[in-house]
């Protein structure tokens, strides 16, 4: 099915401004050929776009999905035509951040402190959230910059680029009663003891599982808690024992007022940086991949 693109755009005009009258000011056409083009568009698409509400013009349900594509598409576009207005390192724009919840956030604030003094960024948008919904916020156009603690699955419906921008090796931590009782003879006073752990499908649950297996140690599973925050917080007030990094050590012990208990030989967790495909050249991302890298070293 083609579409004619000028429709669409009268179309996505009308739907944000909320009546032809007003879009036929912006748009300086003649309330009767924007009504004659949209009438057009919904010939073709087989489906009304509007209904007549009194004097107004209120969005059908496929007319509020139809919204939802135009925003992306003309969104998409508008950020194109900036660079088409000058030197391409010298567009502002607003850069927006998915952070997975499982991340560290002074890690976060480590990697995303340059882009906040980058003189091409005029406002940082920081948006939480679970990996698998920021990356699909990512390929609509919302989110333009991706930070999480797994590798991007293969079964990804949508192109991205991947970098690993860190990496550090985890440590388990717990508050002073948890510490008198493992630090002596850890790891083998972890036997029986609670842990709280990532989701089930984090790549460090399974590592850390690997792990006492090895050592033929079998723990309790206090709970699986994919926010890093609420972990420690949850650690902190003595419901078991949790993983985080030793990068971090002194942070976590300071602000949660938890002990390092002992660490966990070979587990390490994982640092990404995801893009759209369409950006991977844009000099930002390189920058900040590089910078976040060598944070990481």
């Amino acid at each position: 099915m083609n579409i004619n693109y000028n429709h669409l755009y009268y179309f996505w005009q009308v739907s944000k401004l909320g009546s032809i009258a007003a879009a036929s000011k912006v748009l300086h056409l003649t309330p009767q050929t924007i009504s004659a083009q949209i009438t057009s568009l919904e010939q073709r698409l087989g489906k009304s776009l509007f209904v007549r509400e009194g004097r107004g013009l209120r969005l059908t349900e496929y007319g509020q999905l139809t919204q939802q594509y135009a925003n992306d598409m003309f969104n998409v576009a508008e950020e194109w035509l900036e660079t088409t207005r000058g030197d391409l390192d010298n567009i502002n724009r607003t850069l927006k951040v998915g952070i997975s919840d499982a991340l560290p956030k002074s890690l976060v604030s480590k990697w995303l402190s340059p882009l906040i003094k980058h003189e091409r960024i005029t406002n940082l948008h920081c948006i939480d959230g679970q990996q698998s919904e920021l990356l699909a916020q990512m390929a609509t156009h919302k989110i333009d910059l991706v930070l999480a603690d797994k590798p991007l699955d293969s079964s990804t419906p949508f192109k991205a680029f991947c970098h690993e921008i860190g990496k550090s090796q985890l440590g388990l931590y717990g508050n002073s009663n948890y510490y008198a009782k493992l630090s002596k003879d850890y790891p083998n006073t972890l036997k029986d003891m609670p842990i709280i752990l990532p989701a089930k499908s984090s790549p460090v649950t399974n590592a850390i599982q690997y792990w006492l297996e090895d050592l033929d140690i079998k723990m309790s599973v206090a709970g699986h808690v994919d926010d890093s925050a609420l972990m420690k917080s949850l650690g902190q007030q003595g419901f078991g024992i949790f993983p985080a990094p030793l990068s971090i050590k002194e942070e976590i012990e300071r602000h949660y007022d938890v002990t390092f208990i002992g660490s966990i030989e070979n587990v390490f967790q994982h640092y990404y940086a995801f893009t759209p495909d369409r950006l991977i050249k844009d000099t930002i991302y390189s920058e900040f991949v590089q910078n976040a890298q060598q944070e990481g070293e």
